[in-house]
């Protein structure tokens, strides 16, 4: 209730929100900053708190964060137009509501069967100096503190609105170890090294790609990162200016001209969220980017059918690691669709040709890039995709293909409207390489369109996923990241890189890796070969990876002949891609990562390692009750020399039982454990 006293002071009465209290002073007079401690996790263990300075002031808010009692996050809150600068600064709050929610959310094809979506949140509604009404939304999870802005429609206000900048910043306390992916500009494929570094040393102005992680010397984890990434421009974030006080600044994704973002009212950010854990495998259990994104706007989704795919792409277009007829011929198709049929892969992908490079789609100037004449709703002469199309449907075998971005601008629903009757099931849609409003909005226009005519997406050369597959299930995947197609011509996708970015990139979600080289070198032996690329990390470190990255959709990239009769690859053929429960084992940042899985009654474990051998000790005490029959997958003795290597054994286990794993240099394992039966 608020109650007046003289002209120009305003109090709010206590008011009691389950474990919460509130007391807010509001004056028009004096400069005295009025606290409001907002939230707490519903476990207690967060602690979100909102300032917001005197009107008269004029200075914008402030937010921060503790957990475990202690402070972690604080930061300022901005939005700013062009036509009335930062919203926020002297604004005055007219009305606060609160609400706890506490519901399951289901999740079709992810880290777990459905997501606990429990958390407090506060709404603000603040008056502009301008007299524009403008929502502050803040939200406390027990792994997250999560805000937005909503700038809202009003009778005697413009219905558009241009947002020049976003003032957002996150000032982290302590020193702790900041695990950064440098961006070179906002034209970038969002592939990159992660480089490990002190907080206070981060380079001033360099932009910062999300999610960017952060370890504590106590043991806590936090990630900064964005969700529900829509018709706004994407976040990245950069230190400010050496000698000032060392926080990040939002910065958001500029179109060509340098504009930002503009729309109708009423106009909602992305979520801007803080992932917090006390451990780091608890940033990958995590649902909370899901969960703040709309529900699936799909109302049948019975066509979406996630699974294994080949890519021929990565293995150089080959079939057994030699030259042969062209890719886009129908004798190569027929050998893969046979491969595929005769092991229960779901799917064949057929993408571009050898050099010189054309698309399967009509297009006179060579390369992958669109030119004047390229037309995606009809494909090349010399591509018989209708006998191709054909034999996959006698061999229950789905089709994917790839297209350039560029080549669907302007055209979307008329392209996905003919690939649907050319039998495509499934789109890779390549080289966005920027992440600003249009962008943003593409691909969403790309997916609304994809789903009307049944095709799943695959996004590469692409930003982070902010959990958009809630809304939109047929998205199966984001590439995003430095993966192993650089190992076609490069050294930089090490078993160490990849456990970088299985704590960084991977928080924010299903991450697309080519996945499936079965052939390993040492790293003294290892060269780069576009044709036929070998990999770095045992035959197990492979497998592992199938287990320990969400993907619904994981390719097995390599050439058929790769894995016929190759050990491990039975387990290629029975793991599934999405899981009813995920829980984090082990975690090391860029060192070890194991992760156990549950599909229905079958767990599935899968340890990755890099630089060292090392002998892990695994509780079992997630198994549920009675007696377990183990098949395991793990280094032999002789996979350092040899990486492609492994030993099998079966045994029996119970939830009282220790799994005690010898895992080689860059090795890993993988294990089976289902329940016995007499």
């Amino acid at each position: 209730m608020l109650c007046q006293s003289g002209s120009s002071h305003y109090f709010f009465h206590v008011r009691t929100f389950r474990d919460t209290f509130v007391i807010l002073l509001v004056t028009g007079l004096h400069s005295t900053a009025a606290q409001l401690s907002a939230l707490k996790s519903p476990d207690g263990r967060i602690e979100a708190s909102i300032e917001l300075p005197s009107p008269a002031a004029e200075e914008a808010p402030r937010w921060s964060a503790r957990f475990r009692g202690s402070p972690l996050v604080s930061g300022q809150l901005g939005l700013q137009t062009k036509a009335e600068g930062d919203l926020l600064a002297g604004a005055r709050l007219v009305l606060e509501h609160r609400r706890s929610v506490d519901e399951h959310i289901p999740v079709p094809f992810g880290r777990a069967a459905q997501a606990s979506d429990r958390f407090k949140e506060v709404r603000l509604t603040l008056e502009t100096r301008e007299h524009r009404r403008i929502e502050v939304f803040f939200r406390a999870y027990n792994d997250a503190v999560a805000f937005r802005y909503v700038l809202l429609s009003q009778k005697d206000k413009a219905s558009n609105a241009v947002i020049s900048d976003e003032l957002t910043s996150f000032e982290l306390q302590g020193d702790p170890t900041a695990y950064a992916q440098y961006l070179e500009n906002y034209n970038t494929s969002h592939e990159h090294a992660v480089n490990p570094s002190r907080y206070s040393e981060l380079p001033a102005r360099q932009l910062l790609d999300l999610p960017l992680t952060f370890s504590w010397p106590n043991g806590t984890y936090a990630a900064i990162t964005e969700a529900a990434l829509r018709h706004y421009a994407g976040m990245s974030l950069a230190r400010s200016d050496e000698g000032a006080k060392e926080q990040l600044m939002c910065k958001l994704t500029p179109r060509p001209d340098g504009s930002k973002v503009a729309g109708p009212l009423p106009l909602q950010t992305p979520w801007r969220l803080v992932l917090i854990g006390d451990r780091p495998g608890a940033l990958l259990e995590s649902e909370t980017v899901f969960c703040l994104n709309e529900p699936s706007l799909l109302t049948d989704t019975s066509w979406i059918k996630p699974g294994k795919i080949t890519f021929h792409w990565w293995n150089g277009n080959v079939y057994d690691g030699k030259p042969g007829p062209p890719m886009l011929s129908f004798e190569m198709n027929r050998k893969y669709i046979e491969f595929c049929a005769s092991n229960g892969i779901a799917t064949h992908s057929i993408t571009s040709t050898e050099e010189p490079i054309f698309p399967w789609y009509f297009q006179s100037n060579q390369g992958v890039g669109p030119g004047p004449d390229t037309d995606v709703s009809r494909s090349r002469a010399d591509f018989p995709l209708s006998a191709i199309h054909r034999y996959a449907q006698e061999k229950h075998v789905r089709l994917w293909t790839w297209v350039h971005q560029a080549a669907l601008r302007g055209r979307v629903e008329e392209a996905f409207a003919a690939f649907e009757k050319m039998g495509w099931s499934g789109m890779m849609v390549d080289f966005f390489d920027h992440d600003d409003q249009d962008s943003v909005e593409h691909a969403e226009a790309i997916l609304a369109a994809a789903a009307r005519h049944h095709i799943m997406i695959h996004f590469h050369g692409v930003w982070k996923p902010t959990g958009c597959e809630r809304t939109f299930p047929n998205l199966m995947n984001h590439e995003g990241a430095l993966n192993l197609e650089y190992l076609k011509w490069s050294n930089r996708c090490t078993p160490e890189h990849s456990l970088l970015l299985a704590f960084t990139r991977l928080v924010a979600g299903p991450m697309d890796y080519h996945l499936g080289g079965f052939r390993a070198m040492p790293r003294s032996e290892f060269k780069p070969e576009f044709v036929a690329p070998t990999v770095l990390g045992t035959r197990c470190h492979q497998l592992a990876m199938y287990v320990c990255f969400d993907n619904p959709n994981p390719m097995l990239a390599d050439y058929p002949t790769a894995y016929e009769n190759q050990p491990g690859f039975d387990f290629l053929k029975l793991v599934p891609t999405f899981w009813d429960e995920t829980r984090v084992l082990v975690g090391e940042i860029g060192q070890v990562l194991v992760t156990a899985r549950r599909k229905g009654k079958a767990w599935y474990i899968g340890g990755l390692s890099a630089l060292q051998p090392r002998q892990l000790s695994l509780p079992l005490n997630f198994l549920g009750h009675g007696v377990y029959r183990a098949r395991i997958w793990r280094d032999s003795a002789e996979s350092e020399a040899n990486p492609n290597t492994l030993e099998n054994e079966t045994r029996t286990l119970t939830a009282k039982d220790k799994l005690i794993m010898r895992v080689a240099f860059d090795g890993g394992f993988v294990a089976e454990l289902r329940p016995a039966t007499n």
